[in-house]
């Protein structure tokens, strides 16, 4: 089976999917991971006075950024660089497109379960749930507590 792992490059989310994902795979499948860079995240950045080159810079070096996290990332996992994407746009958009381009039988992600306002402020897990196009994985994400002393 060809599976597709979506994560954020936050070390606890990420070792939390990485390590549920290659629990689930078995010998011979393959497990790829993509993380999706939003384009907010780059809009936000700029100073309106930038020129087109200057936002192109920006972007190149957000995507690159991106790209250097994920390796950092997935190399204790022994995920092979050839098997990372990272995609720029709307998080489940660009989900979906490569479950669909990439032939793959399953995705897999993790979600923090919130509920109330934040669930209704937006969940980037609940929007590539709806639509996705093959059988789906969701790990609960649990938030370690810092200890008092």
């Amino acid at each position: 089976m060809k599976y597709l792992a979506a994560i954020e490059l936050l070390d606890q989310p990420a070792t939390a999917v990485l390590e549920r994902a290659q629990a689930v795979c078995g010998e011979g499948d393959q497990l790829e991971v993509v993380h999706v860079v939003d384009p907010t995240s780059v809009a936000y950045s700029i100073d309106p006075t930038m020129s087109g080159e200057m936002y192109q810079q920006r972007y190149e070096q957000t995507m690159a950024d991106a790209r250097r996290r994920l390796i950092e990332l997935c190399a204790p996992f022994g995920i092979d660089e050839t098997r990372l994407h990272v995609r720029y746009g709307r998080v489940a958009h660009e989900v979906h497109a490569l479950l669909d381009e990439g032939g793959y039988d399953a995705c897999m992600l993790g979600s923090h379960g919130r509920a109330g306002w934040q669930r209704v402020l937006g969940s980037k897990a609940a929007s590539i749930l709806h639509g996705v196009p093959v059988d789906t994985w969701v790990f609960k994400l649990v938030e370690l507590k810092e200890s008092s002393q």
